[in-house]
Parts: C-alpha cells; sequence; structure tokens
C-alpha cells in the first residue's frame, strides 16, 4: 500500500470519526406564530414579542399591541428588553438612548451630545441598579452610565480591537472583537477572555453563559468550557432571524415564527 492511500485512509477515518462524536441537538417543535415585521427581536420573560416595521418598535402583548415611533430620531439601532419595565431604546446616529415603560411609553431620553464629557455611543445595553452599559468609541472603553443622577463611570481600559457584537446581563457586559475572542467585564471592572469562538454570522449567549451561533443558515450550540460545536436539529432551510429564552428557540422566517423547544447540554 502507497504512502498516499494510507494518508487517504487516515483523513477518511478521521473524518468519520469527528462526525460520529458531534452530538446533535434535537429540537421538538412547539408553535407556529404570524408576525408581519421588517426585524424579529425576540420576546421577553413574559412572552410578550417585540419587532420592528417601518423603524416602528411593536410589543405583542396577549392581545394587546404597543408601539414607540421617534421619527426624529432616525434608525434604531438596537433594543434591549431584558428588563420589560425598563426596555433600553439605541439611536446609533443621533448618539441617544430612550427608556420606555412596559407600554412602551418614553420614561427617558438621554441625548449624549449634550454631556460635558464627549461621548460617541457604539454599544448600548442594560445594566443593574438603573445602570446602562455604554462603550465609547472615541476612548475605546467601557463604562456604566446611571440614569438617575446622570453620571458617568468608566470601568475598562482603552479596548485593543472593536467591538464585532455584544451582549450584556445585569452584572456583566460581553463582547467579542474582530478577531473573534470573546471577553466579560464585570460592573466591578475585572476583565476576563473567555475563548476564540467560531466563525459566525448571528451569535447570541445563553443563560448558562454557553451560546447559539448561526453560520450558512445552520444553527449551532457552542460550549465555552469544552470549545465543542453541537448541531441543532431544526427543519427551516432559511433563517431571517434566530431567539432563544428558557428552553425555547425561536425562528423567524417569511413572516412566521417556529418555536422549538430545546434541551441544552
Amino acid at each position: 500500500m502507497t504512502v498516499k492511500k494510507i494518508l487517504f485512509i487516515i483523513i477518511i477515518n478521521f473524518l468519520c470519526f469527528s462526525l460520529q462524536s458531534q452530538e446533535v441537538i434535537s429540537a421538538v417543535k412547539q408553535s407556529d406564530t404570524k408576525l408581519t415585521c421588517d426585524i424579529f427581536l425576540g420576546f421577553d420573560n413574559q412572552k410578550s414579542i417585540y419587532s420592528l416595521k417601518n423603524n416602528i418598535l411593536s410589543k405583542n402583548s396577549d392581545s394587546t399591541i404597543y408601539q414607540y415611533n421617534n421619527l426624529s430620531l432616525g434608525k434604531i439601532t438596537r433594543v434591549d428588553f431584558q428588563n420589560p419595565l425598563q426596555i433600553v431604546v439605541f439611536y446609533k446616529n443621533f448618539n441617544t438612548v430612550v427608556l420606555l415603560d412596559n407600554q412602551l411609553n418614553e420614561i427617558k431620553k438621554i441625548d449624549f451630545n449634550l454631556k460635558s464629557t464627549p461621548v460617541t455611543l457604539e454599544a448600548v445595553a442594560l445594566s443593574s441598579q438603573n445602570q446602562i452599559w455604554i462603550y465609547d468609541s472615541i476612548s475605546s472603553k467601557i463604562g456604566l452610565y446611571n440614569v438617575n443622577t446622570d453620571t458617568f463611570k468608566w470601568i475598562s481600559t482603552m479596548l485593543e480591537n472593536p467591538i464585532l457584537h455584544y451582549e450584556s446581563d445585569y452584572t456583566h457586559f460581553y463582547w467579542t472583537d474582530i478577531n473573534l475572542s470573546l471577553y466579560r467585564i464585570s460592573i466591578y471592572g475585572t476583565i476576563e477572555k473567555l475563548v476564540i469562538l467560531p466563525k459566525f454570522e448571528a451569535i447570541q449567549l445563553t443563560k448558562s453563559n454557553n451560546l447559539i451561533y448561526q453560520i450558512e443558515h445552520q444553527l449551532y450550540y457552542y460550549d465555552l468550557t469544552s470549545k465543542s460545536s453541537s448541531k441543532i436539529a431544526i427543519d427551516e432551510k432559511i433563517i431571517s432571524k434566530f431567539f432563544f429564552r428558557d428552553g425555547i428557540l425561536s425562528i423567524f422566517t417569511q413572516n412566521e415564527i417556529t418555536n422549538y423547544k430545546i434541551i441544552l447540554p
């Protein structure tokens, strides 16, 4: 047997073993919901659905639909609805953040152009104790802004690379830089480099601090400890947006949300 044939057999065996050893996470279809929108955002802990259509934010709660629109602030960049009682709407082009209540009534508008300290917002997310996470592209620093006292607290040094993707919970801000390195910082300023991620088109952290990511209309669960990916078995061939919460994976495509029940490792 030639050396080439031996190498070929080794490679084939390795590929077969890799395919067999990769765990597949099953997904059980639960329901379908019609939703006409431009962007499906997700659902909160009360199962209310958030979406954008013609730059209008909508919240579908049971049989009631709430809406928020502010034409003067341009395009909505991001909506954080972790806390349905204090929804954070970010308008990047106008360097402004709007806080809404659970019926999408405006609580407060914060124009960072008017602050004495120049700040250009690149990232905004909800934190704890009446604070919001901010990332300033001028200083390349992460900070906390207190919405009651209108004061800043910078808690990071200058980041080496631009932020590609970010998320938060009440006590930590997570970000992935352009090198696909995943970091997190606590409200006390402690920074940890967690892992280098595989390439992704979309991504979302789970409560266990692991994550789900999308690549080429396929979803995978990624374990940060073992640094391994598991394919999630779903029927959809085209995924416009996915969202995961409390064991429910929602897939949005063609004006319809399909909900799957999945059990993550």
